[in-house]
């Protein structure tokens, strides 16, 4: 397995995902918290799912780490901490950006509590958290269309739809800044 490893383009992620994919079933059935290889075990693994996220197989990511987080986290080794918290941030950007967003807020969450001065934990916890909202933002988006419609169409009397159709418009754009504010 490890003849091969020097000709690996670290930075081409179709070199990472060949390589690792050749030699899944040894790293896999690696006996983990029993020898010095861990660490090198485990770095194979995180540019494995980096690989991964970077050329948008989300699923095919997500089941790696579904399948090996089990057997990860029972390596208790300080050393490895950061390798797995980096696999579990992956994991949390790829739910993210399947649109799982409780799911993504929580790991992100939990991954702030292990280490509160990451920056791009909270980061990304806070966006998971107002991507919830972004329905109420489409829907001043509409309404704003359906009001400046209205109004141009049927031009009631009395009424200026166009004014509300601006308050809507101004706070679809607001609404984003608004949650980054405060939902921390």
């Amino acid at each position: 397995m490890t003849s091969n490893i020097d000709s690996v383009n670290w930075e081409n992620p179709d070199s990472v995902i060949s390589y690792f994919e050749e030699n899944q079933i040894q790293i896999i059935n690696h006996t983990w918290g029993s020898s010095s290889q861990d660490f090198d075990k485990l770095k194979l693994c995180v540019h494995y799912v980096n690989a991964l996220y970077q050329k948008t197989h989300y699923s095919k990511c997500l089941e790696f780490i579904e399948k090996t987080e089990p057997i990860i986290s029972r390596v208790n080794n300080q050393e490895l901490d950061d390798l797995k918290r980096q696999i579990l941030f992956v994991k949390g950007m790829i739910l993210n950006r399947i649109k799982k967003y409780k799911e993504a807020e929580a790991l992100f969450t939990h991954l702030e509590n292990q280490d509160p001065n990451h920056h791009y934990y909270s980061e990304w916890r806070i966006n998971s958290k107002s991507k919830r909202y972004s329905w109420l933002i489409t829907l001043c988006y509409i309404l704003f269309a359906i009001f400046y419609i209205a109004d141009v169409v049927f031009d009631p009397a009395g009424f200026s739809l166009i004014l509300t159709a601006c308050i809507l418009l101004i706070l679809a754009f607001a609404l984003p800044y608004i949650f980054k504010r405060f939902l921390k």
